[in-house]
């Protein structure tokens, strides 16, 4: 095997958990800047972070986020997302790709969330999954599901519950080894029209519980500023986001004390006010 793939995978083994096929991963420059807290939060990349958050959202929004982990061309995450509110619900669909040439990640989501009443909504997604492995090792391809919960309790708490892959879904039979079985609670308070604060806890049967928190603080209408942290491992995280109008641009980046930076910049476009 080439060189590049060999780097590729240590590192991805090593170092970037959350990159796992099948795992968890936030998309977003607001999450990104919070620590990665995200199944608390409705916006467009709730396509990922937390279906049920897309029904909350008017109008049609589309969006692109782009990290470079840290700063390695053999570490970087693109995704794509588009959702699509009608009286129905509201539709979603997510892409993503993680990796290089030697070795890569896909995901494709479809996503539906619904409203129920003014308080209570849900989500549900199907996956497709592919892995590709340079040399010998070829292609794996996969599907996999997410289910969503969301709960605005009034203008200021809301609660979020994401599961993934609840359905056993193996990826080998020799070593045995399947999706992993991730679940995401977490909460976000306004606690007023400038501020709001997010927690939330990840649990995956072989990880480790992990927290994240973050906060974010509106200086004008149009100028945000974040703050964020996460443990397992533990990373510092900051940024601040843009709005001219319909577009939204926001910028952020990790901090890890041993591997050092993860920047990231998002760009969404959306119909409603």
């Amino acid at each position: 095997m080439k060189t590049g793939a060999l780097v590729s995978m240590l590192l991805l083994f090593l170092f970037v958990e959350g990159f796992a096929l099948g795992e968890r991963t936030p998309a977003g420059c607001r999450s990104s800047s919070m620590g990665g807290a995200s199944v608390a939060l409705s916006d467009l990349w709730s396509t990922s972070n937390n279906q049920a958050g897309t029904a909350w959202l008017q109008g049609i929004s589309a969006g692109l986020y782009v990290e470079n982990r840290f700063l390695l061309k053999e570490l970087m995450f693109q995704q794509i997302g588009i959702a699509l509110s009608m009286k129905a619900g509201t539709f979603g669909l997510m892409v993503n790709r993680f990796g290089n040439n030697s070795y890569n990640e896909l995901k494709a989501g479809l996503s539906y969330a619904r409203k129920f009443g003014t308080h209570f909504s849900v989500g549900v997604q199907m996956n497709y999954l592919r892995i590709y492995v340079m040399d010998d090792y070829g292609t794996k391809n996969l599907f996999s599901c997410e289910i969503g919960l969301m709960y605005k309790t009034d203008q200021h708490l809301t609660i979020g519950v994401q599961l993934l892959n609840p359905i056993p879904v193996k990826i080998t039979t020799q070593p045995a080894e399947q999706l992993p079985v991730v679940i995401c609670v977490g909460l976000s308070y306004q606690f007023s029209d400038a501020f709001m604060a997010t927690i939330e806890a990840e649990k995956g049967l072989e990880h480790k519980l992990q927290f994240r928190a973050g906060a974010e603080y509106r200086f004008t209408k149009c100028f945000y500023s974040r703050l964020g942290i996460a443990t397992a491992p533990m990373s510092f995280s900051f940024g601040f986001g843009l709005a001219f109008g319909k577009i939204k641009v926001d910028m952020a980046s990790e901090y890890h004390q041993e591997l050092g930076f993860s920047p990231s910049v998002s760009f969404v476009y959306s119909t409603s006010k």
